[in-house]
């Protein structure tokens, strides 16, 4: 089991954002499934938590759902103080650092091994989340949709 309802617990992070995303661009599972390429019962399973697709397969069906195949495979953490231990502990791995601005510690990035920018990347997720927020993302091709989604820091750096 990859801890979904049969477990006891709640179903993980991917499975809710699959389901969440299935529902808010008003799809069947039956659609979804159609659109991925996969079976009905194996969309269910992953909905449900049973079962955790392939990485082939989060990538068809982030592709139907018209978001990156990240965002349905991020990590997940049992608590907070997992995620912050988890940064603070990738500090140097991925160039940020932590310092004090107006008497306040933040993050404040440094260049990342692939060449983007902590504070870069924070930008572009904001960008993101503010088109998400306003709807304007779903309106767009997935042509258009990976463009936007593309670091602006690499193609600096291309």
């Amino acid at each position: 089991m990859f801890g979904g309802k049969h477990n006891g617990g709640l179903a993980p992070l991917c499975s809710r954002k699959i389901k969440n995303l299935r529902e808010k661009r008003q799809l069947t599972q039956k659609r979804l499934a159609a659109l991925s390429g996969i079976s009905e019962s194996a969309l269910r399973s992953y909905e449900l938590g049973d079962r955790k697709p392939k990485k082939e397969v989060l990538e068809r069906i982030a592709m139907a759902l018209r978001v990156r195949p990240e965002y349905l495979s991020a990590p997940e953490f049992g608590s907070s103080m997992e995620f912050f231990y988890a940064m603070l502990e990738n500090d140097e791995l991925y160039g940020y650092t932590i310092t004090e601005i107006n008497g306040r510690p933040a993050i404040t990035g440094g260049l990342m091994t692939v060449g983007m920018t902590f504070d870069g990347f924070l930008g572009d997720w904001n960008k993101m989340k503010k088109k998400l927020d306003a709807k304007e993302v779903h309106l767009r091709g997935i042509r258009g949709l990976e463009a936007d989604l593309r670091p602006r820091h690499l193609d600096e750096h291309s």
